[in-house]
């Protein structure tokens, strides 16, 4: 079995058992350490500073024990942020009405980059509203795909002034 999947089989099933949902796992290498990135979130609320320290004990404890990952590496726990990945049909469905960002293969095989509202989901495909069309997405076909809210204004205040 693929490292990368076997990884996220073992963490997704630690993270079930604590009440979090595994969003994404990500392998890769920083100078010659390992690092090794765990995206997690709640269904219930947000995701807080004190559950990235639990998930990572967690999950550090799980992984050393199973020496799942060879040699030696970091992991980091992370929230999925402001634009966080949708890997899953459920993802999709939870975020109806959010506006997303979709990289997918078109029918020429061709990489194709779409923003729009997510207008409908279900467990084969997501339809995007853009411009006042509807176009359907099957999830074989994502590539990737974000969260991609509207640009934020920075109030006048927090702006840092340039010096004369």
């Amino acid at each position: 079995m693929e490292l990368k999947k076997h990884i996220e089989e073992l963490v997704d099933s630690e993270l079930a058992m604590l009440g979090f949902e595994l969003m994404k796992v990500e392998m890769s290498f920083v100078g010659r350490r390992k690092l090794l990135r765990v995206f997690i979130d709640r269904e219930d609320r947000a995701v807080t500073i004190d559950d990235c320290v639990a998930v990572t004990k967690a999950l550090g404890f799980v992984l050393d024990g199973e020496d799942i990952v060879p040699g030696s590496y970091n992991l980091e726990v992370s929230s999925p942020g402001i634009e966080r990945p949708l890997t899953k049909p459920r993802h999709f469905m939870r975020f109806i009405g959010s506006r997303t960002r979709i990289e997918y293969r078109d029918a020429s095989g061709a990489k194709a980059t779409v923003i729009g509202e997510i207008a409908q989901a279900d467990e084969n495909s997501v339809s995007l509203s853009t411009d006042g069309e509807i176009m359907r997405i099957d999830y074989s076909d994502v590539v990737k795909a974000n969260l991609k809210p509207g640009d934020i204004e920075i109030p006048r205040k927090a702006r840092k002034k340039k010096k004369k």
